[in-house]
């Protein structure tokens, strides 16, 4: 499954969220894709606004951030508060 980087870093995830939420989506992320799982990477995507805000890869996470976003499911909008 070919996924496009659409960020880096930390910051590239808040913003991911942010666009997100202001285009009336609900941010979730996916550290595990079948059998691989990520360690300083994320799978982003916007549902209910995924026209307006395309999803993708966020990577170069810190190992902590990517193993708190496995954990937990749903919307990611903690990650907000979590990162500032």
């Amino acid at each position: 499954m070919p996924v496009t980087v659409i960020g880096k870093g930390t910051s590239a995830l808040k913003e991911f969220i942010s666009e997100c939420l202001e285009a009336g989506g609900s941010p979730t992320f996916v550290a595990k894709y079948g059998a691989r799982e990520y360690t300083d990477r994320v799978i982003a995507r916007c549902y209910g606004a995924s026209d307006k805000v395309p999803g993708g890869f966020i990577v170069d996470l810190p190992a902590d951030v990517v193993k708190k976003i496995a954990k937990r499911k749903g919307d990611a909008t903690w990650l907000l508060e979590e990162l500032a």
